[in-house]
């Protein structure tokens, strides 16, 4: 089978920042499979205005241009992988527009016609499956009609603090949902509000690489926390509006002797800033995935501080990825987490005074050096397992097609 992926972390965001999103992930599972021929994956066209401003490049930085037209380049990134780029010579468009754009860029003629001539180079135009991992594509669905169609959903972006006014976004999720081959989900919650318009959702939780996330392996201690004394309690991950400054503002009043170590992007500067006055916090910029074992071998408790109201409906990767580095984790009720409520090494609260207490008594036990049991990731939760879910069933939607 051949599979044209349109993620919503493109290939050269994932080379910049590393493969740790679920749309990076499946592609990289997608690209081992045994029954994937070729991967093709879209990449979110470039405008001159990101080239100029934010120097970014047109293609990838890894792989071999394998065909150039006009606007058009193809890359081939791995034996089987190829990227297909697209340079939108606009400049002032993409600042007005700002997230508008991108939906309103996949509908657009040239972007069309490029992606319809790359798959032909390719020969892949009239067999392939497509997979979406964000409803701002449909446009470009619409246009290509796919023989084969997978939408899988991440975060519900009309819960998103950045994506909830974009024009016609509901319509793009009805049209995805209404014409779909195959839906998947990250949260149940998600998931329960496709199937109002459809029965067969799939309710597939995000996961981990346990080759690259597995505490038996020696991890030197991150030098940027040599100077940081246990206990250390750490989170990472992007901190944006459904990031609980309340809630680890009192965190940190209330352990004025343990260390906040946060790590990652800050979406929102701002919206975290207030934290940053507390002398045992530690704001440790973003860092290298590959590194994120690392710094997470070093924390003794790991949190995930989302507020309930502000979540956007997604499932925290960092929550399998601590689950399988053996971390104690303190989290609110979040994503697919309650599935591992029998954990104890898991403490889920449902309110801000279950948090604090819950993050106290695993620090107290911490610094005891009390043995706490830690129960391992199952195999159906690594990435592998996920993509070989999907895999698998949309082959088996292509030999029913292909039966008509």
């Amino acid at each position: 089978m051949n599979l044209v992926v349109i993620p919503f972390h493109d290939w050269k965001k994932c080379e910049r920042e590393g493969f740790r999103t679920r749309d990076a992930h499946f592609m990289q599972e997608f690209e081992k499979h045994p029954l994937v021929d070729r991967l093709v994956v879209i990449n979110r066209p470039i405008s001159l205005a990101e080239m100029i401003l934010l120097r970014r490049n047109w293609k990838p930085k890894q792989g071999t241009t394998i065909y150039q037209q006009g606007d058009l380049i193809i890359t081939q990134v791995s034996p089987k992988t190829y990227t297909v780029d697209i340079l939108i010579r606009e400049l002032i468009k993409p600042l007005r527009m700002k997230r508008d754009w991108v939906p309103s860029i996949f509908g657009h003629e040239k972007v069309i016609d490029a992606v319809r001539l790359a798959l032909t180079h390719l020969d892949v135009a009239t067999n392939y499956a497509l997979f979406i991992s964000a409803p701002l594509f449909a446009p470009l669905v619409k246009a290509l009609s796919p023989p084969l169609f997978a939408f899988d959903a991440q975060d519900n972006l009309l819960k998103h603090a950045l994506y909830q006014d974009v024009p016609d976004l509901l319509a793009y999720y009805e049209y995805c949902l209404a014409h779909a081959d195959f839906v998947s989900s990250n949260s149940a919650e998600t998931a329960v509000w496709f199937k109002q318009y459809r029965p067969d959702v799939a309710h597939i939780p995000n996961g981990v690489d346990n080759t690259l996330f597995n505490r038996d392996h020696l991890y030197p201690r991150p030098v940027d926390m040599a100077a940081i004394p246990a206990p250390v309690v750490g989170y990472a991950g992007k901190m944006q509006e459904m990031f609980d400054v309340s809630l680890m503002q009192q965190c940190l009043a209330d352990m004025p002797d343990v260390q906040f170590v946060f790590i990652g992007q800050q979406l929102n500067p701002n919206w975290v800033k207030p934290l940053w006055q507390f002398n045992n916090a530690h704001y440790l910029g973003d860092k290298p995935y590959q590194q994120l074992p690392q710094y997470l071998s070093a924390f003794d408790i790991c949190i995930i501080p989302y507020h309930m109201t502000r979540q956007h409906g997604g499932d925290p990767i960092k929550f399998y990825e601590y689950l399988a580095m053996e971390n104690l984790i303190v989290t609110t009720n979040i994503g697919n987490v309650t599935a591992f409520a029998d954990y104890p090494q898991v403490c889920i609260a449902h309110s801000a005074t279950e948090f604090v207490n819950g993050l106290k008594e695993f620090v107290h036990q911490s610094q005891q050096r009390m043995a706490i049991p830690r129960f391992s990731v199952p195999s159906e939760h690594l990435w592998r397992h996920k993509a070989d879910l999907i895999i698998h069933a949309l082959t088996a939607q292509n030999s029913a097609i292909t039966m008509i």
